[in-house]
């Protein structure tokens, strides 16, 4: 006989376990089925975990450079065994906080694999067996997994994903990165802070090729400031093993080259979680990538089926899944705003940090529109100047007739937690002389980001116009 629900969440991800939760808040019935780890690949092997070690990488990088004003240390060390248990400590402290919550919300946990039996029956196989699953609405929440190249199969020794690139296996003393995208080029100042020689190659012109240009710039200046050969409009033909090594034939502006590599990291894209679904049999449709196709209200064309986060494509941000599975157990329960936000952020967490929200330079020109541009450097604010931040900008684009904010974008240190404030100012269709007419607190590196409101029509105060 089967388990009844009124709601299953498929994926317990950041957007899977905010959909369980929300929905009990609502007084659904629900249940939630995860495969693998409780919290999702954010919490056990992305966000969370990268996050603690590019913590330590941004202090060793801090503590080596404290001598220009007067900090002398003789070396610093990395003890791997330590930095490990750091990483695995605060995953463990998070997916057992979102256990709990979930625990305490009423939401039934079932650890398996999920598949459609009809448009209302799912089964849940474990190595216990097989729980067969009828509820009223589902919402899929499987996010996506690292895709391989045809030339470098991930084997998890001389070519590793994400995943393995977050255990620390060990430090190379010389490695690729193949894509510059922001798990790329995370991992890459991970690796090149630790002790690696580290080369990214990328086929696109630019690292971090669909942020803002002037952002792109700045962060391979930065990267390369920090030792890594960086190759763009560079593409990987081969790949030989050479005994411990792994030999690249890697096609670059300079013409082909051969390098042997002790460690290749592939971070060249993600593909959705679908497969074992079963989606074809009740009717599920997804685009040609294989991302389930959504309505605002993240709706699926089946009735009572949505799917949020990373498999229904977009941007593939955790932040964002979280809030489409609000969206989606709302709209579940009458509600008709859906996921109906203009302003969705991101941040990349190199050094210096790097956030943005809204248009870049590029998008703005592409839409037809007449617009505007603000950028301030950091060496305007005296915060920065005593912080060694003065390689930091912060720039807005606005619409040149209504001087309403189209596009905010920051390279600098704590970027992603001053994002926060130019989401608000774009959804709520604020001007940039409202940005520039609200208060940052002095001395603080916010005031770059008003200074730049300001410097949209010429009246920055810090900085000649």
């Amino acid at each position: 006989m089967a388990d009844k629900y009124k709601l299953v969440v498929i994926g317990a991800g950041p957007g899977g376990y905010v959909a369980a939760i929300r929905a009990a808040q609502l007084g659904i019935k629900t249940a939630l089925i995860e495969k693998e780890y409780i919290g999702g690949v954010c919490l056990n092997w992305g966000c969370i975990p990268s996050k603690a070690l590019l913590y330590v990488a941004e202090l060793k990088r801090t503590i080596e450079h404290a001598d220009r004003i007067g900090l002398k240390i003789d070396k610093v060390e990395v003890d791997l065994d330590k930095l490990r248990k750091h990483k695995d400590d605060c995953v463990k402290r998070l997916t057992g906080g979102v256990g709990m919550l979930l625990d305490k919300a009423g939401v039934k946990k079932y650890m398996g694999r999920a598949s459609f039996v009809s448009q209302k029956e799912i089964d849940v196989v474990n190595e216990d067996g097989t729980v067969r699953i009828e509820a009223e609405f589902f919402v899929i929440a499987t996010g996506t997994n690292p895709m391989d190249l045809p030339m470098l199969k991930r084997d998890g020794k001389l070519v590793i994903g994400a995943r393995e690139a977050i255990d620390l296996p060990r430090i190379p003393k010389k490695m690729a990165v193949v894509g510059a995208g922001p798990i790329g080029v995370e991992m890459a100042s991970v690796y090149n802070t630790l002790g690696a020689e580290v080369t990214v190659v990328e086929i696109m012109d630019a690292v971090l090729p669909t942020l803002d240009a002037d952002i792109s710039a700045a962060a391979e200046k930065a990267l390369s400031k920090q030792g890594m050969e960086i190759m763009t409009s560079s593409k990987v033909l081969s790949a030989t093993k050479k005994g411990n090594k792994m030999e690249l034939e890697i096609e670059t502006k300079e013409g082909k080259k051969e390098i042997a590599f002790d460690l290749v990291l592939v971070a060249a894209g993600m593909k959705p979680n679908t497969s074992g679904l079963n989606l074809e049999k009740i009717g599920v449709k997804t685009d040609d990538k294989g991302f389930v196709k959504v309505d605002k209200r993240m709706r699926s064309n089946v009735a009572n089926i949505f799917a949020i986060g990373d498999v229904a494509g977009g941007l593939l941000l955790a932040h964002k899944a979280s809030h489409e599975g609000i969206a989606a157990v709302e709209a579940i329960e009458g509600d008709s705003l859906g996921a109906d936000w203009k302003s969705v952020p991101y941040a990349v967490f190199t050094d210096p940090e790097i956030a943005g929200v809204g248009m870049t330079e590029k998008e703005a020109k592409a839409s037809g529109r007449k617009y505007k541009v603000g950028n301030f450097t950091y060496r305007g604010i005296g915060k920065a100047v005593a912080t060694l931040a003065t390689d930091g900008f912060a720039k807005v684009i606005a619409d040149e007739e209504t001087d309403e904010i189209l596009g905010v974008h920051i390279f600098g240190p704590h970027a992603g937690d001053l994002i926060y404030t130019a989401t608000a100012m774009l959804e709520f269709d604020a001007t940039a002389e409202d940005l520039g007419h609200i208060m940052a607190v002095h001395p603080t590196l916010s005031e770059a980001l008003m200074e730049a409101g300001l410097k949209v029509n010429k009246r920055a105060i810090h900085l000649p116009n």
